[in-house]
């Protein structure tokens, strides 16, 4: 069962900060390159309050107490969501097209991201600019910017899926539980939208986890039994097992296993209420481009 007090099971210690991080901190292509148009706009649309998190609320006020404090682990967290919110605020602002070369505002913001071990942001930082830190990519997964996409997937192609560059991304590589399955895991985060709560706004998550076909079922239940969900007819036009938990929690989440001819791919939707509804067409979005190879259009 999803509970925010314990965890129900002991992961490895990767896993164990990835697991932590999709719960405790949801509340405050050569390979498939797809146009940013065909991802829906809604989300794009929407307001970006600053978050009550504990951090400096004004933006001038927050890169200064970044540049001159020693980031606790905790800290280093909050700051890269903050710096993810103000990504957001640039990507509403170009309707989610990619910066353009030399654009300050997104170098900074990307820079700062690099800097806080951000996946994927020392490759928008090369996009814009000749000079960017590098960021490693953990092994067992693949990691290609196409802009406005990336692509995100194992070192054998076996599975792959797309995300726009100003979702957060952290990889925790192939991991294996103590559930005996090994498997590939990420975390996105979604744009910032206004949460519920008091909570200013909020980041989305997309926890990523793929095993083989042999230990799919094992695999799959597992997940279930932690996210707490239940079946539940698939959406119109959407494909896969879907799963969800109780629609009136605090904390809503979803989930949908893909099952490849390699792979058996589950990935969990967890948001505060309002942030969930606001960005759930990107999950859908997302959600549409996994397949073996390429991703899909």
């Amino acid at each position: 069962m999803l509970d925010r007090g314990t965890l129900p099971v002991t992961f490895s210690p990767m896993l164990c900060r990835l697991y932590c991080f999709l719960l405790f901190t949801s509340e405050i292509v050569a390979p498939g390159v797809l146009k940013a148009q065909a991802w829906d706009p809604a989300p794009l649309r929407t307001p970006t309050p600053t978050p009550v998190d504990g951090l400096p609320p004004e933006r001038a006020d927050f890169f200064n107490w970044l540049r001159t404090t020693t980031l606790t682990e905790q800290q280093t967290q909050k700051a890269r969501e903050r710096i993810y919110t103000y990504v957001s605020e640039e990507a509403k602002r170009l309707a989610g097209a990619f910066p353009p070369v030399g654009d300050s505002v997104a170098i900074s913001l990307f820079g700062f991201a690099a800097q806080l071990g951000g996946a994927g942001a020392d490759r928008v930082l090369s996009a814009l600019t000749p000079q960017a830190p590098s960021v490693p990519v953990p092994p067992g997964l693949k990691l290609t910017l196409h802009p406005p996409l990336f692509s995100l997937g194992s070192e054998d192609s076996s599975w792959v899926l797309c995300y726009p560059y100003y979702f957060m991304a952290v990889l925790g590589g192939h991991q294996t539980p103590d559930t005996g399955v090994p498997a590939d895991v990420a975390i996105l985060s979604t744009l910032a939208a206004p949460a519920s709560g008091g909570a200013g706004s909020s980041l989305a998550r997309i926890l990523v986890l793929v095993a083989a076909v042999t230990d799919s079922a094992a695999h799959v239940n597992s997940w279930l039994q932690k996210l707490d969900v239940k079946p539940i007819p698939p959406p119109t036009g959407m494909s896969g097992q879907w799963f969800s938990g109780k629609p009136t929690a605090p904390l809503r989440r979803e989930a949908v296993v893909v099952r490849l001819p390699q792979r058996v791919v589950l990935l969990a939707y967890v948001g505060l209420a309002d942030t969930f509804e606001a960005n759930r067409p990107h999950f859908l979005n997302l959600l549409r481009t996994v397949a073996p190879n390429r991703c899909a259009n």
